[in-house]
């Protein structure tokens, strides 16, 4: 199972579309959620049956931003708990898993409403104790390198929504891909790039799904680029190189000799950096 993140700017564009679409056929996900999309419900139920899910449920925006928008393939797999303007929140149920909360956030871009985000994110933890994970755009940073170029991010802002992570009982998942999820004035001597988009967990999740990785994808048609989760990455164990006997190698005058003396030496595993050919 997997959900797709992204902070589309916009959903009446049909070049978005397109690529929300063509994201869709590559990574298969079983949940999107799109923030700013700035459209109404009815072109987000046509884009729900463009990409084929069987569900969905929006928050309209408000004048000319905003917009949350929440879709899923499984009718009976997602039941919403609670939403506003900054998230959508709900209940997944998974078969051999059980029961586990996701919320789709959206922090309030400007600074001076930072502490509205904090407040929503300490009363979302409080309402539940199930296992929990929150993704997408809380337009804030944890750590002074998550921002290359401009002005250094405000401590107090660092700090306000690092406490507010730790009061929440949440930790980072961290991410693959592209370092920065937000960029701005790319090729231009201000070009700005920050990672104000992320994943985080409560304990319970983490020991549920103790494989999930966040992928970021390194292509947009926004100023934000899409984030993929998977909750249950396949890890490969290394397998052992076998050994291969070429031919050629006892035509070699000292194979015999090398054979016999790494045989009787118990080092078999140096007879092919011996051999020269």
């Amino acid at each position: 199972m997997s959900v797709l993140v992204w902070n589309c700017r916009g959903m009446g564009n049909p070049r978005a579309v397109r690529f929300l679409k063509e994201i869709i056929q590559k990574h298969r996900p079983s949940l999107v959620f799109l923030s700013e999309t700035l459209v109404r419900r009815n072109k987000i139920e046509s884009i729900c049956r463009l990409i084929q899910f069987e569900g969905f449920f929006t928050i309209e925006p408000q004048g000319h931003g905003g917009g949350l928008a929440l879709m899923w393939k499984n009718t009976g797999a997602v039941e919403i708990k609670d939403s506003c303007n900054h998230y959508i929140d709900f209940e997944v149920e998974c078969e051999q898993i059980g029961r586990w909360r996701y919320t789709g956030f959206y922090g309030c871009p400007e600074r001076g409403r930072r502490q509205e985000s904090w407040d929503l994110l300490r009363g979302l933890a409080s309402s539940s104790h199930l296992p929990w994970y929150v993704l997408r755009d809380f337009n804030d940073m944890l750590y002074e390198f998550e921002k290359l170029g401009g002005r250094p991010h405000p401590r107090n802002l660092l700090e306000g929504f690092h406490n507010t992570v730790i009061d929440c009982g949440l930790e980072d998942l961290g991410f693959t891909g592209c370092e920065f999820t937000w960029e701005r004035y790319r090729g231009t001597p201000r070009w700005i790039q920050e990672r104000l988009d992320r994943g985080l967990a409560n304990q319970g999740w983490r020991l549920l799904f103790p494989n999930a990785e966040i992928q970021v994808l390194e292509v947009s048609t926004s100023d934000h680029l899409p984030l993929i989760l998977q909750l249950n990455k396949q890890v490969f164990a290394q397998k052992a190189k076998r050994f291969r006997f070429e031919n050629i190698w006892i035509k070699e005058a000292d194979c015999r000799n090398l054979v016999q003396n790494s045989w009787n030496s118990n080092d078999l595993g140096n007879i092919l950096e011996k051999i020269e050919y």
